[in-house]
């Protein structure tokens, strides 16, 4: 029975507990969307748990500038100087989109600047933008790393890049896939794209 004393001893380490809570925690939320969504795809897109930073400290994964700040406070980091007001809109609506997820990509993954064909933060300027003409190659192209992506995130970049001109998409596949709060955040910004005020 040298198992049993080997599950002891694990479950009193703490990292093993805090990596459990976060796998349970991730575990409720997926439950949740397949309840909330049954048919949808948006139900079964990838659930990522949010590590406590204390974990991630213990575990020694170094922290970059981008995960410290909110995905909406990301949107506005690189809209310091945008008078577009559907650059305005879709990037803001990549920004609530979880925390920021294609706005951290955009700065992060290499694969995808290389595929783009260069930075898709253009911080060429005084301040950093979204570079939407290089988004929306990355769209255009065939093979690209995008498309590895969850339908629904592939959804939501496409989204955000229709709003600026740089992707047509089909409403009918959005429609079927955005869960209620990703239809809410659309709308939001459809509305903020045309000028409306909320």
């Amino acid at each position: 029975m040298e198992w049993i004393d080997t599950v002891r001893e694990l479950a009193e380490d703490p990292l093993v507990r805090t990596g459990a809570g976060v796998l349970v925690r991730g575990l409720g939320v997926l439950v949740r969307r397949v309840r909330r969504g049954r048919g949808s795809a948006a139900a079964h897109s990838e659930v990522v748990p949010a590590i406590p930073a204390e974990a991630t400290e213990e575990m020694g994964t170094p922290m970059t500038s981008a995960t410290k700040t909110s995905g909406e406070q990301l949107a506005e980091d690189l809209l310091a100087n945008v008078g577009n007001e559907a650059m305005q809109a879709a990037t803001r609506f990549l920004g609530a989109h979880r925390d920021g997820y294609w706005l951290r990509r955009f700065e992060e993954d290499q694969e995808l600047t290389a595929a783009a064909g260069g930075p898709l933060i253009d911080r060429d300027g005084r301040h950093p933008s979204v570079d939407w003409g290089a988004v929306g190659r990355l769209l255009n192209l065939t093979g690209s790393p995008v498309t590895r992506s969850s339908h629904s995130e592939l959804l939501v970049l496409e989204f955000a890049a229709s709003m600026v001109g740089e992707c047509p998409i089909q409403l009918r596949s959005m429609i079927a896939v955005f869960d209620d709060s990703e239809f809410t955040a659309a709308l939001r910004a459809l509305r903020a794209a045309r000028g409306d005020e909320d």
